[in-house]
């Protein structure tokens, strides 16, 4: 693959740059595994879980005096009035189907055009159980394997490599443990916002940038790491020889039936088409560089993120996607747990909820100008998807305030402590820090 942009050229770009709003979710430290620091692979860690085979769910009942969607609809916009989020769309999923759903707000303050149902949202970091599913279905083709290692894939592709990443793994990448800082260096973060040529020379860039330096830990140490699911990225790309955009539309999104995805926000800067991006409540345009596609960087409507969602609670398309083993794999943390920890397995965080009966599947992601939320209770086959066009901190409160409401409406318990993987910011950003 033809590399236009070198490390060299990316540091010049960041230097000669003016300073930019770095967009990528960070996550809480307090809400990030503190297991143990030591190398895992997929054949050590253990797999106790699986939710390919769900236990029937109780019928499901609405509100005694209105729909599904309505209950939604009253739900959203309750929080909607208290927050003050431009938008806001949720999707309520059981037994495999939509049970309500809503979309209200407007698409962009100071403009009347309203949010509506099947609107594109973006879905930030929850991108990483997308990856994550492509890669099970690589390593079950036989194309990657869990314990494939950084030099054995990308040897040959990337110019140097550092000593102590050479045997970092595919299994290790998933569970965020490959050392890497959350997005890399400033000098490589900002030359990657400022990048040029298509999403693989990006990407490549991006990704030979980070393996020839030192990693920021030990790796088999966890640290939450967008730059790890850049690097599966890029992994698969060169094993399965075709570009990762093209391969998790091919294995991943057609085989769901999901049409609306795309890469970068919905719509244009030229239009109010879909939901616009908003920080602290003023439009502003942006979003992650395309390296990031693989981790941090992909849309669609909630009906199409349902689809997703049923899969990981066990409802296959015909011929199934992926084997319940791989499934179990996939929702599964590396080393040991304690209760009070939450947990990383591939591309969900696992708290341990009672009103769960057992671990929740669970993401949060934004690019500080999106916000999204998902939960997922495989012991009750339900989940609750949650969206808004709001980037700062309001919109994690509005996302975890209609998520509660709509679990204590349609599972009928509630949901305390909630306790999201939310990003808690202490200088966030401002409006005026737009790109």
């Amino acid at each position: 693959m033809p590399r236009k942009i070198t490390l060299m050229s990316m540091i010049a770009v960041a230097l000669a740059g003016v300073a930019t709003l770095a967009l990528v979710t960070q996550r809480d430290a307090a809400s990030t595994p503190a297991t143990p620091a030591t190398p895992t692979s997929a054949a050590a860690t253990p797999r106790p879980e699986t939710t390919a085979t769900p236990a029937p769910p109780p019928a499901f009942t609405a509100a005694p005096d209105r729909a599904g969607d309505a209950a939604v609809s009253e739900i959203l916009t309750q929080v909607l009035n208290r927050t003050k989020v431009p938008a806001l769309a949720a999707i309520v999923i059981r037994g495999g189907k939509v049970v309500g759903q809503a979309t209200v707000g407007v698409r962009k303050k100071g403009d009347p055009t309203p949010a509506e149902r099947g609107d594109v949202f973006h879905l930030g970091t929850c991108t990483k159980a997308i990856t994550a599913t492509l890669i099970g279905e690589l390593v079950e083709e036989g194309t990657l394997r869990w314990d494939s290692t950084i030099l054995e894939v990308l040897g040959p592709e990337v110019p140097e490599i550092h000593p102590a990443l050479m045997g970092v793994t595919v299994d290790q990448l998933l569970h965020h443990r490959g050392g890497f800082l959350p997005r890399g260096p400033a000098v490589v973060w900002q030359a990657a916002q400022f990048a040029k040529g298509s999403d693989v020379e990006q990407r490549n860039a991006y990704v030979e940038a980070m393996l020839a330096m030192e990693p920021a830990k030990t790796p088999g140490a966890y640290q939450y790491s967008n730059v790890g699911y850049a690097v599966l990225g890029k992994m698969a790309e060169v094993t399965a020889g075709q570009p990762y955009e093209d391969l998790v539309r091919a294995k991943v999104l057609e085989p769901l039936g999901i049409t609306t995805a795309v890469f970068g926000p919905a719509g244009s800067k030229d239009s109010i088409s879909a939901p616009w991006p908003h920080l602290n409540g003023a439009p502003t345009w942006g979003d992650n560089p395309a390296c990031l596609n693989s981790t941090a960087r992909i849309s669609m409507s909630l009906e199409d993120w349902a689809k997703f969602a049923n899969l990981h609670l066990g409802h296959q398309p015909t011929p199934p996607l992926l084997a319940p083993e791989t499934l179990a794999i996939l929702h599964t943390v590396a080393g040991s747990l304690r209760d009070d920890q939450m947990g990383y397995a591939c591309g969900w965080f696992r708290p341990l909820r009672p009103w769960a009966k057992g671990r929740a599947l669970h993401h949060t992601g934004g690019n500080l100008l999106t916000f999204a939320s998902i939960w997922l209770l495989p012991k009750e086959d339900f989940g609750v998807l949650v969206a808004t066009n709001e980037g700062s901190p309001v919109a994690g409160t509005a996302t975890d305030m209609a998520t509660a409401s709509l679990i204590e409406r349609f599972l009928g318990t509630r949901a305390e402590p909630l306790d999201s993987a939310r990003p808690r910011e202490k200088n966030w950003p401002t409006a005026a820090s737009k790109p």
